[in-house]
């Protein structure tokens, strides 16, 4: 059986996430699974984070629901977020962390702010870090083995050892290894300002002398750990696709190796020597080979049969496998699609896929969206990119302190909209149900049809300020009831005039009023 890494689908140099020790036997013989892993972690940048159009925005928190100046604001911070974004080197890193995350099943990717552009991100190797969570399965602590050449280090560091400073002149290139440590602060230890008030550590120690050569903090954790599902709970890193499928990759590449084989073996064939035959065979085309007395004493071939139909199905249905485990049908639905469009079944196969891809996109969502968008924010915000806020988007924390409530995060991308569907699909499928009940039982009573309005159309990317607020809506159902009200009254004054009887009594009412008045 052909041995596999699966760094070798990533392209990582690293060799610390082999599956086993790399062998002579261990190449890669069949793509599928690379091609695979590609689609997905292309599909969910097309999907997830689309560079191209705008994937989320911040809305107020829901005690702050309603504020229109505050949407305001939340609504330009999400335009200058995304030019922070589009600006940096985020999807370039974004696409190659989701790379390792389908396929070694952890990534990293680090957050900071940059020099040049508001924004910096880094992805790590996979095997080059190690992390930890807390109580609540939230990784906050990371260590890293990084190396960095005696010049690099003296422009990163304040402090260095002397292995660094008596070889710096005459070797500036010599690389020097050093380990990094992030973990939180504990409350006691915090100080009212400078690095030691922030959240969390960052210690540096250069490994050879054991020396501390920084010490600062951050003020939230600055590195996003993405783990496609969880390994098992007592180990806080991921089990990715390729894990799954690890036997099926193994399989389809031995198959391939069969394959080749065969086919090298059938145009190639092998050939047996009767005894005491003399010369070789002269295989090239047209070449003459001398056999002996009887057809038994003539070179023949041996060994070539074998089936290449079966070989192929059992590659087909491994492959197929493969793809499943990817979820890359999900991602090429409508390219696989031929024929007509058959809406009905789409929508429900679509369904079914997302379903199962559902859990992986929560885990994005919460470990890699969230976090990111989080530090995103606030780095901003420190750096004074974003406008004035309105006193809405401030409060006092129980010290007294002013501080800015973060918002929500709300995604706006393809694949949220896609799982915005199976409502907006379920609550179609409802209507269409009970439309014939309706017709003799107010049944659709039990629906807030405003809330639901409201709900499927911001879950289909309608702008915020496109949907009036609540109180807007009741002010203009009341004066629309109003305008019926006064409608209904002209229409019987003119129905009234109409009739004979009518006006005869109100002239004759008249007439008495005025004969009143005279006397």
């Amino acid at each position: 059986m052909c041995g596999l890494s699966l760094t070798g689908l990533t392209g990582s140099q690293s060799t610390t996430a082999s599956t086993e020790q790399i062998t002579t036997e261990t190449r890669l013989l069949n793509s599928v699974a690379v091609e695979a892993s590609q689609v997905l972690a292309a599909g969910c940048m097309s999907w997830i984070l689309p560079a191209e159009t705008p994937w989320f925005c911040w809305k107020p928190a829901p005690q702050q629901a309603g504020n229109d100046a505050l949407e305001d604001w939340l609504q330009s911070c999400t335009t200058i977020a995304l030019e922070a974004l589009s600006s940096s080197n985020f999807y370039t890193n974004a696409h190659l962390a989701l790379q390792r995350w389908c396929v070694v099943g952890t990534a990293n990717l680090w957050q900071e702010q940059g020099q040049s552009q508001p924004l910096a991100f880094r992805t790590w190797d996979s095997g080059s870090f190690c992390i930890a969570e807390n109580a609540e399965g939230t990784v906050d602590m990371l260590f890293r083995e990084i190396e960095y050449s005696g010049k690099q280090a003296s422009e990163m560091f304040a402090r260095l050892p002397p292995e660094i400073t008596n070889t710096l002149a005459k070797e500036p290139n010599r690389k020097h290894r050093f380990l990094r440590a992030i973990f939180p602060r504990p409350a006691d230890q915090r100080t009212s300002g400078g690095p030691n008030s922030m959240a969390f550590c960052s210690k540096v120690i250069h490994m050879e002398s054991r020396m501390l050569v920084a010490d600062g903090g951050f003020e939230e954790f600055p590195s996003t750990a993405i783990r496609f599902l969880k390994w098992s709970e007592s180990s806080p890193y991921g089990a990715s696709p390729a894990m799954r499928a690890l036997a099926e990759i193994r399989g389809v590449n031995y198959l391939e190796m069969l394959m080749s084989t065969l086919a090298e073996v059938t145009v190639n064939p092998r050939i047996i020597m009767p005894q005491g035959l003399q010369g070789v065979p002269d295989l090239r085309a047209g070449g003459i080979t001398y056999g002996g007395l009887s057809r038994d004493s003539y070179p023949t071939e041996w060994a070539t049969g074998g089936s290449f139909d079966i070989g192929l199905k059992l590659i087909e249905r491994k492959e197929h496998s493969i793809n499943e485990a990817f979820n890359r049908s999900l991602f090429e639905l409508f390219q696989q699609r031929q024929g007509e469009l058959n809406i009905p079944h789409v929508r429900a196969l679509e369904a079914e896929k997302l379903c199962r891809f559902s859990p992986a996109y929560t885990s994005l969502t919460t470990e890699f969206i969230n976090p990111l968008l989080e530090r995103t924010f606030m780095i901003l915000w420190r750096s004074g990119k974003f406008p004035k806020p309105p006193q809405e988007a401030l409060f006092r924390d129980p010290l007294g302190r002013l501080s800015l409530a973060y918002p929500r995060v709300a995604q706006t991308s393809r694949m949220a909209l896609a799982m915005q569907a199976l409502k907006e699909t379920a609550f179609a499928s409802m209507l269409e149900m009970f439309s014939p009940v309706a017709q003799v039982s107010p049944v659709f009573d039990n629906v807030d049809f405003d809330r639901a309005f409201r709900d499927l159309a911001r879950g289909k990317g309608v702008p915020a300020d496109y949907l009036v607020d609540q109180d807007t809506v009741k002010a203009l159902r009341a004066a629309r009831e109003q305008a019926q009200q006064a409608q209904q009254k002209m229409e019987m004054a003119r129905e009234a005039m109409k009739n004979p009887k009518i006006i005869e009594g109100a002239m004759s009412a008249a007439q008495q009023q005025q004969g009143a008045q005279a006397a």
